[in-house]
């Protein structure tokens, strides 16, 4: 992928960045201990992290962890038992919202009322297996445990409906969430064919469903191309998380290079409007770290790993040498994640 100046990639290397810190879990719901001391029959219309309030049994896991992580091997990571767990196991599903480095195991059937659950959070020493941050640093506890305890109530609990977005287009794509994009990842009207060039302006065209189509989806991001692969397709699952990644990798946020230079700028964490507007729909205490953009180190990290150059988007520069601030927000990257999630296909232009 293109960037907006020549010199975006240089600067200094961090190399306290390039040291891999431990991942770490930092808030888990249903916390350890969590309706331990309930009654038997106990109501679920509660929704606090402590040992008197029983868990639904339409339960979620939900797992917050301090950096982003490899992906493909997340399926492995947790095992949820009452009693003997190779004869209990409850069948998960899961998912990352890699926005909030949020991992969430869903049963696939019901939990059983007033009973007992253990949930274990897996390690392996292969890291394509558990949960290990992108640049292979290992899961360690820490404040929070690693294996948790929690006790269900007499049946599900009915959960608030989840804030919904209209399904978007490559074309409402283009005229909402890439719009402060656009400046830097466009093409010229006079410039347009189809096929389109090999070459747009910065490599990458965020302007239009054309050039979404030619140059984003599916479409290996220059910055981790290397010299013997760059015209092979994006790789998933490379020996080095981030090499030969696509911009936009369909039906996979955690694996589009786009969403991680967009998640490189603390300032696209911000609300639309004056008045903050974020509502995840996790519970506490995994609620109480919402909204957040990644910790400074975080981010540098990313850099110094595989997400190169400027993040995105670039800040516009001034005749005087200053720059106008340019952020999207939020709710944008929330559509962008879930645009990609849906498939992001384009039809071809003609």
């Amino acid at each position: 992928m293109g960037l907006c100046a020549a010199g975006c990639d240089l600067g200094p290397r961090d190399d306290e960045a390039t040291q891999r810190r431990p991942l770490h879990l930092i808030a888990s719901y249903p916390a350890d201990a969590q309706g331990t001391n309930s009654a038997f029959g106990a109501e679920v219309d509660c929704d606090t992290p402590t040992p008197d309030c029983a868990v639904p049994t339409n339960v979620a896991i939900e797992l917050r962890f301090d950096r982003f992580l490899l992906p493909n091997g997340l399926n492995a990571g947790l095992s949820l038992y009452t009693g003997n767990p190779p004869a209990n196991g409850v069948a998960l599903q899961v998912e990352y919202d890699m926005i909030e480095r949020v991992v969430i195991y869903r049963p696939t059937r019901a939990l059983q009322p007033n009973t007992l659950y253990t949930a274990q959070l897996l390690q392996y020493a292969n890291p394509g297996q558990g949960f290990w941050a992108f640049d292979r640093a290992p899961l360690v506890e820490a404040d929070v445990p690693l294996r948790f305890s929690f006790s269900t109530g007499k049946g599900p609990r009915q959960e608030p409906t989840p804030v919904s977005h209209s399904a978007d287009s490559c074309e409402t794509m283009t005229r909402g969430p890439f719009d402060s994009c656009v400046g830097c990842h466009s093409t010229k009207p006079e410039a347009q064919a189809i096929p389109a060039s090999n070459f747009p302006p910065m490599g990458l065209d965020l302007s239009s469903s054309r050039g979404l189509y030619y140059t984003a989806v599916g479409q290996v991001a220059h910055q981790t191309e290397t010299g013997s692969s760059a015209a092979n397709e994006g790789l998933q699952t490379p020996p080095r998380f981030g090499v030969q990644m696509n911009i936009i990798d369909p039906g996979s946020p955690a694996t589009s290079y786009l969403m991680y230079k967009l998640l490189r700028k603390a300032e696209n964490f911000g609300s639309t409007g004056e008045l903050p507007s974020c509502h995840t729909g996790y519970h506490s205490p995994v609620s109480e770290l919402d909204c957040q953009p990644p910790p400074e180190d975080e981010r540098a990290r990313l850099r110094e790993w595989w997400v190169l150059g400027d993040p995105m988007p670039k800040d516009a520069p001034l005749a005087t040498g200053d720059s106008i601030p340019m952020a999207t927000t939020r709710e944008n990257l929330v559509r962008i994640s879930a645009w990609i999630a849906s498939g992001a296909t384009c039809g071809e232009p003609h």
